[in-house]
């Protein structure tokens, strides 16, 4: 769907325009309702591929950092996160777009997460605040869970997660 850099732009540019104007949005039409619903699964799907895009990135950033120690070299600049990401949707993949610092804090889990400095449970439930944060602020009927493979591979470990503990206190 995105050939060059300005249909690029472009596919960004309506991204950032309808998470804004869904943000914005106080009618309660079922029009309006059903958009922010579905820009709310947009954020669903962004908060999934940022937070794994930051365990990705953050594990290519250890080794290529142990290497360049071994090396006697500098170490790389840690990697960042983006405010867009290619999600897929029932017309192909689209981008969708969450702000910088949102996206950085998803990304900062999934790395804290690769690097087992926080547990699942812990990355679930960080994430589930900002989810949840989006719901309130899009006024949805139903809350937005994110991390699903996470908590579905605790399940398979016999150790699930469960809605409770979203509102456990954490000191770390």
């Amino acid at each position: 769907m995105f050939g060059n850099s300005r249909k690029i732009q472009q596919a960004k540019d309506e991204a950032k325009a309808e998470y804004e104007k869904a943000m914005g949005s106080k009618d309660d039409s079922k029009k309006e309702k059903a958009f922010r619903a579905k820009i709310g699964l947009r954020i669903r799907s962004s908060i999934d591929r940022i937070f794994v895009d930051g365990a990705e990135k953050f594990a290519k950033y250890g080794e290529l950092s142990l290497a360049a120690i071994a090396a006697g070299e500098e170490k790389p600049e840690p990697p960042k996160s983006t405010s867009f990401v290619k999600i897929k949707s029932l017309n192909g993949e689209i981008f969708s777009y969450l702000p910088s610092d949102r996206a950085e804090a998803i990304f900062q889990l999934g790395g804290k997460y690769q690097n087992m400095e926080i547990d699942a449970k812990t990355a679930i439930r960080r994430a589930q605040v900002v989810a949840n944060q989006y719901a309130y602020d899009l006024d949805l009927e139903n809350s937005l869970i994110v991390l699903q493979f996470l908590r579905d591979e605790l399940a398979e470990a016999g150790n699930p997660f469960i809605d409770s503990e979203e509102h456990e206190k954490n000191p770390d």
